[in-house]
């Protein structure tokens, strides 16, 4: 099935009038090949299902904001950013709890008062302190809360470039401290 761009652009001109019969011929058209896209990405079927539906929940209550253009390269993409935004979601609910176990595991040991993990930790204190506070302040947001290199930009207001180099060098330097 080959998408028209003409059909394309003119069911997206409807939906943004909120034309329901429109909305209905654009999933029928679309589905099954977005679908496809974002199960590639998730490989898992109901999560798939479940954006696509989100997806095009989006569509119709944002439908004003959609390029003309380039249509289907446009759903596509958004779908697309759709399985990405939840696979990463995931991955920090992840290790969100993978943290909140070690943490746990850590008070457990230091109730029993196991010098192993404490000096390890007040190691990795020391260390972490040892860094400029621009390193130190990369690592710890996106190590410790989970950002991404362009949250941590547009959070510290600082170049990609920098955000990456303090990152890098950041964890040379705290490898370097911890091996000593």
């Amino acid at each position: 099935m080959s998408v028209d761009k003409q059909q394309l652009t003119s069911l997206l001109s409807r939906v943004a009038l909120r034309d329901q019969e429109a909305f209905e011929a654009l999933y029928a058209l679309t589905n099954a090949r977005l679908f496809s896209l974002v199960k590639s990405i998730v490989k898992d079927d109901q999560l798939a299902a479940d954006l696509l539906q989100e997806g095009f929940l989006k569509l119709w209550f944002n439908s004003r904001h959609h390029p003309i253009e380039h249509p289907w390269a446009w759903l596509c993409q958004s779908m697309r950013n759709l399985a990405i935004d939840e696979l990463r979601q995931r991955r920090r609910r992840q290790q969100s709890d993978d943290s909140s176990v070690l943490l746990s595991q850590e008070a457990a040991a230091n109730d029993n008062t196991s010098t192993p993990n404490t000096t390890k930790r007040q190691r990795l204190d020391l260390c972490l302190e040892a860094l400029p506070y621009e390193k130190r302040n990369a690592i710890i947001l996106a190590y410790q809360h989970g950002m991404t290199h362009q949250e941590i930009v547009a959070h510290i207001n600082s170049p990609l470039g920098t955000v990456k180099s303090w990152i890098r060098r950041g964890l040379q330097e705290l490898k370097r401290c911890l091996t000593e």
